[in-house]
């Protein structure tokens, strides 16, 4: 397709040089109008078929159904040589790589996830900004929404697929392959055999090189040991995937047990221990980790793997590191007992694409979110206390790089405490549905806003305009402070338990779809104007809420409200909860 591209535009170059030799005349000017005559009609819908000569679609833009407004209209275009067929690509998932959307009111410096030196991906455009990759029909499949240019004879000009469709798809066709292009190798390989070492020091000084690799079903057992790791990677996917530069690695099948042991990496995409593949495991027992590069976290699992460990010390310097960490193909990790030291860009306490609990760990990020979660995927605290300094406290996402699938994120805190020097939420939820679920969990922050759940435009996850959260939050045994936001395209579910105290306003500008339900053992102290879309309490008095002088409004055609008979009913502190305006 590039070289076909290329000969149209080396085709239209030398036309214009004949043009401009024969004095630009009148059939000159004719055909230059014909041309940008036959580019004048735009349209955007869903792919119902494809094939080398054509293309139909179910148009979804009304303006673009013609007269009939009908968004159920099928168009055919004809695809020819001359047709460019691209995919938009912008700026996709975050992981420890991308900055998150600011928040509303949000006016803090954008680096939390940018790369160092330059902010950039090179070769990438900047943060925000779209670049076109030539692909070819065969890539356009159905369900993908694309956008036409027609002539006016019904020829596809030029045809932009989106990139969330095609680049979740081609991630998901990524994640169906554990294994990457680059062979692994190590300094001491354990191949399908059973193996010991004790009190050994190994070092590999080559790129792509494992210091430590077990596979095809091999065991290790490993104590006492000094490994490092210097020598760059040559694919960062690689090493984020499967294992590559890895200082101890273990691939599907194969197990390594290690104990007492020092890991120290100083190179790109150097991640200290790896397991990927199903049935891979590492299990480890007082290690200390230090990585100073970009792209090398502490503990890391994908594609099935596990990581088990007690007893940890992880530090990590570089860019995009977190300390406990799973990516593409989901893995499991679980740490208990032990420190994480988080200082790069981008690279919060704990990253998942997968599961990862942590129990009595105490974690700092300096550039980066306590936690992240991406996708219907999880992260379980108990006895924790993290603290952070990214855009937000913790965030909940769903980006369009195919290294998570689609589904619920559930983050589970229990007897811990998150700390956010961010001056935004302390969570903060975009294109994905999530689940919060706390339980004696003390939470500090400064940025007055407990909860944003919001569409984003800056970050290409989702569809603008359709790419809101939906976020079930669940409290108990909590002191909650600050606002809760939630805008047109978002909505929050909020129950409050176990005598729970909540302090602060809920959606306040009147934008979003907010619930919230009390047992008769919480309460709420109004901050501010606030409407609900529903509200129940199992204290039907109301008299665990002070309302200090403002309004709750409700909607009173909503059936979870019918208990209230669209009456108004006054409230402790002179403020009262009353249908909102239709």
């Amino acid at each position: 397709m590039k070289k076909k591209y290329a000969a149209l535009i080396l085709g239209i170059m030398l036309g214009i040089a004949v043009t401009g030799c024969s004095d630009n005349t009148e059939a000159g000017k004719q055909t230059v109008q014909a041309e940008e005559d036959k580019q004048e009609e735009s349209i955007t819908g869903e792919v119902i078929s494809t094939d080398k000569e054509s293309i139909t679609v179910r148009l979804t833009d009304p303006e673009s159904a013609g007269e009939k407004d009908d968004s159920s209209q099928e168009q055919t275009a004809a695809i020819t040589e001359n047709t460019q067929i691209v995919r938009s690509q912008g700026p996709g998932k975050m992981d420890e790589q991308e900055a998150p959307e600011k928040p509303e009111g949000d006016e803090s410096s954008d680096d939390a996830g940018e790369r160092p030196e330059d902010g950039e991906v090179p070769g990438e455009p900047p943060a925000g900004e779209m670049r076109e990759e030539d692909i070819t029909w065969k890539d356009i499949k159905e369900g993908d929404t694309v956008a036409i240019t027609l002539d006016t004879d019904g020829n596809a000009v030029k045809i932009t697929v989106r990139s969330d469709d095609l680049g979740q798809r081609m991630g998901q066709e990524m994640n169906s392959s554990s294994t990457g292009s680059i062979t692994l190798a190590g300094v001491y390989t354990v191949d399908g055999d059973v193996a010991s070492s004790e009190d050994q020091s190994y070092s590999s000084e080559d790129a792509n090189e494992n210091t430590v690799l077990v596979k095809n079903g091999g065991s290790l057992t490993m104590s006492g040991a000094k490994l490092s790791k210097t020598g760059d990677t040559t694919s960062d996917d690689e090493s984020n995937f499967y294992a590559v530069n890895a200082v101890v690695a273990a691939t599907a099948d194969s197990t390594i047990t290690v104990s007492d042991t020092e890991i120290i990496s100083d190179a790109e995409g150097a991640n200290a221990v790896f397991a990927t593949g199903s049935n891979a495991v590492v299990r480890a027992d007082h290690i200390t980790i230090h990585t100073m590069a970009d792209s090398s976290r502490g503990l890391d699992a994908t594609y099935g793997g596990t990581v088990t460990a007690e007893n940890i010390d992880i530090t990590t310097e570089g860019a995009h590191s977190a300390g406990l960490a799973t990516d593409r193909g989901e893995g499991t990790i679980k740490a208990v007992n032990g420190t994480i030291s988080t200082s790069g860009e981008g690279s919060p306490c704990i990253y998942s694409t997968g599961d990862i609990s942590a129990e009595n760990i105490t974690g700092k990020a300096a550039g980066a979110q306590t936690m992240v979660i991406e996708g219907k995927n999880s992260i379980t605290i108990t006895g924790c206390d993290l603290s952070g300094a990214g855009e937000n406290g913790v965030m909940l996402y769903q980006s369009t790089s195919g290294d998570a699938a689609e589904g619920t994120g559930v983050l589970t805190v229990k007897d811990s405490s998150l700390t956010t020097s961010s001056d935004g939420p302390m969570f903060y939820v975009t294109n994905t549905e999530a689940q919060v679920d706390l339980n004696n969990v003390s939470l500090n922050y400064s940025s007055g806003v407990l909860i944003n759940v919001s569409g984003n435009e800056t970050n290409n996850w989702g569809t603008p305009g359709n790419n809101g959260g939906d976020l079930t939050f669940r409290a108990a045994n909590q002191i909650l402070n600050g606002s809760v936001l939630c805008d047109g395209i978002s909505t929050v579910s909020m129950k409050l338990s176990d005598n729970t105290r909540f302090a602060g306003s809920i959606d306040a500008d009147n934008t979003g779809n907010v619930q919230i339900s009390m047992d008769a053992g919480s309460t709420w102290n109004v901050a501010g104007d606030s409407y609900v879309s529903v509200i129940t309490d199992d204290n039907t008095s109301l008299s665990n809420i002070e309302s200090n002088g403002h309004t709750i409004y409700y909607d009173a055609s909503e059936e979870g409200n019918a208990w209230l008979s669209g009456s108004t009913i006054e409230l402790s502190g002179g403020g009262s909860l009353t249908p909102a305006a239709e």
